[in-house]
């Protein structure tokens, strides 16, 4: 089996901001018999978060697919293209929001202020560099807009070829409509020479949504939406309580 964490909300506790020790404890275990991915919305400069279990980990589906790396070896890659993100970028800078993009290797955003604060303080980010121009210098994977849920609201009507992912109060991913985690699991396995029924796949928020529904079994933490917990064939405990390892344990994988 090939076992696919998402990090935020799943392996990572935002609110104390740690892995807890079960976790740890139950990813090495599980290390010793399977393969370990994880399938996160972040960038792999990103990920100094899990620094203390990172060596675990085999795979890497990383922005929310947009990357897939086996190791060090990236066998995708889909950048979005400049022509798509310049209407956004408009409509953007017309309704007065803060908005940002996400690269292989580094980050921006057009301004501070405090919804661009809270949504990388929840998830114990540091704060990008200012430069509005950054997706005409470098490869954009995903963007970012900090708004209410009336304006999202407004632009993915306006936008249909693209999806607005809330993963804070004020703050969305904007991603291709084709795009997910399960597209770049897909990717993974189509590689490994495996099928996604031997796929074990954790999270719990609704970027996990497809994976948790299209994975041989999907696991939503207890802190889940209630999306995603619609999508999955065991709920286990929230992150604070021990949710992967108690999940693991359930399955008797560990």
């Amino acid at each position: 089996m090939l076992f696919l964490f998402d990090i935020d909300g799943t392996l990572f506790d935002n609110e104390k901001r740690v892995i807890q020790e079960s976790t740890v404890k139950a990813l090495q275990k599980l290390k010793q018999k399977h393969k370990i991915g994880i399938a996160t919305g972040r960038a792999e400069f990103m990920l100094y978060s899990i620094k203390e279990i990172i060596s675990l980990i085999d795979y890497f589906v990383l922005i929310n697919g947009q990357i897939v790396k086996v190791g060090d070896r990236t066998i995708f890659s889909q950048p979005i293209a400049v022509e798509l993100i310049e209407p956004l970028v408009r409509d953007f800078d017309k309704l007065n929001l803060a908005y940002g993009f996400e690269g292989e290797l580094d980050e921006a955003v057009s301004r501070i202020d405090d919804g661009v604060i809270g949504s990388f303080d929840i998830l114990a980010l540091e704060l990008p560099p200012i430069n509005k121009e950054y997706y005409l210098e470098r490869n954009v994977y995903q963007l970012w807009v900090f708004c209410s849920p009336e304006d999202m609201t407004t632009l993915a009507r306006r936008h249909p070829h693209f999806q607005f992912i809330r993963w804070f109060e004020r703050g969305y991913d904007v991603l291709p409509v084709a795009a997910s985690k399960s597209e770049g699991v897909k990717k993974l396995i189509k590689h490994l020479g495996i099928d996604i029924s031997e796929v074990v796949a954790f999270g719990d928020g609704d970027n996990d949504y497809e994976l948790i529904a299209d994975a041989g079994i999907g696991i939503a933490m207890g802190n889940a939406s209630d999306k995603v917990k619609s999508a999955a064939d065991y709920i286990t405990a929230p992150v604070s309580e021990d949710g992967v390892f108690k999940a693991l344990k359930h399955y008797k994988f560990i």
